[in-house]
């Protein structure tokens, strides 16, 4: 995940107006979306043509907008199926956790990846449901260096520093094509 957008982190982004706007779906206050959904996808990267990326409403989320990702199956590319969001929020010291609800049209595992001030990429996987919304919340305290691909830049053995985020992705680890549903993805204090 992530080996053909690395170089993207060190761009810098303006923050985006809505980048303050508080997630209406969580329950914790003071939430901070990283990357807020426009229906233009600015911000928003698909892996490969074969990602396809809309934002739309789900009935069950009032009044905030969802992420709706078609993804094919896995070719030999492992970054074909990545979604990366620029983050609109860079400084994510204030948080101690990043947090987002999800619906996959089937039963999945889901990689949600950063990279840090130091380079290191930083990678949590979660198994999900099918057809149903979940909470998602990774803590900082118990993410780690995603073992399978570092950039040739990174830093090692640095502790995780999260003052300067530029993008966040995730990405389906299934077998097959299919589909799924995400909220905002927040930063929780």
């Amino acid at each position: 995940m992530l080996g053909r957008v690395v170089f993207l982190c060190a761009v810098g982004l303006a923050p985006h107006p809505a980048s303050r706007a508080q997630s209406r779906s969580t329950e914790q206050a003071g939430a901070i979306v990283i990357h807020a959904y426009h229906s233009d996808l600015a911000g928003m990267h698909a892996g490969s043509a074969g990602v396809k990326l809309r934002v739309g409403r789900d009935s069950a989320i009032a009044d905030e907008p969802v992420l709706f990702v078609e993804y094919p199956t896995p070719t030999n590319d492992p970054a074909a199926r990545d979604v990366r969001l620029d983050a609109n929020n860079r400084n994510w010291t204030r948080a101690t956790a990043i947090s987002f609800r999800v619906k996959p049209a089937h039963a999945m595992r889901i990689s949600v990846s950063f990279i840090d001030r130091n380079h290191v990429v930083y990678t949590a996987w979660t198994d999900l449901a099918a057809n149903m919304w979940q909470p998602v919340r990774i803590a900082f305290s118990d993410i780690r260096p995603n073992p399978y691909f570092q950039p040739p830049d990174v830093k090692t053995g640095s502790p995780i520093d999260i003052s300067d985020v530029g993008m966040i992705a995730f990405s389906p680890q299934d077998r097959t094509s299919g589909g799924l549903a995400i909220t905002q993805i927040v930063l929780l204090k």
